[in-house]
């Protein structure tokens, strides 16, 4: 997985829209010449890509507004990351599996919880529920960040 070139893509789109939390996922996407299709189906689906339509397709019936947003990062992942043009190329040699997935959960966290913006908040001591409302994101997709970022050792308790 290419972590740290996706990370260093979400950092340059943030500067260069000049985002603060809560990341402006919307506005993002619209800015990258997508559009956002809202249908309702009770299938088992938040969201999806249709690259060739340029238009990311979200679940109307998907209410979490944390969840709305991950879903709508996550697939823009897909998009930025390219992986629509050649999906075969972003597998393990070794075990077949793709990387698709986790590169696109990697975008979505990386985008609405920047390394950057998150450590200054920690350092900061501000309180994680304070950090979970500036960034907009559920308590268990910050708790998955600090961990990822190995910013839990820096918390008060």
């Amino acid at each position: 997985m290419r972590t740290s070139y996706i990370r260093r893509v979400t950092k340059e789109l943030i500067e260069k829209y000049n985002y603060q939390p809560p990341i402006p996922v919307e506005d993002l996407i619209t800015k990258l010449g997508l559009t956002i299709r809202e249908v309702c189906t009770e299938l088992d689906i938040d969201a999806k890509l249709d690259a060739n339509k340029m238009r990311i397709t979200i679940n109307r019936l998907q209410t979490n507004p944390f969840r709305r947003r991950f879903s709508l990062a996550h697939e823009l992942g897909h998009f930025v990351l390219n992986h629509h043009i050649k999906p075969w190329e972003y597998e393990d040699p070794e075990t077949g599996k793709s990387f698709v997935e986790p590169e696109a959960d990697e975008f979505a966290g990386s985008l609405l919880m920047p390394q950057h913006l998150l450590t200054e908040q920690i350092k900061k001591c501000v309180s994680l529920k304070d950090i979970q409302t500036k960034f907009q994101v559920s308590n268990q997709a910050l708790w998955v960040r600090l961990e990822i970022y190995r910013l839990t050792r820096l918390l008060r308790v």
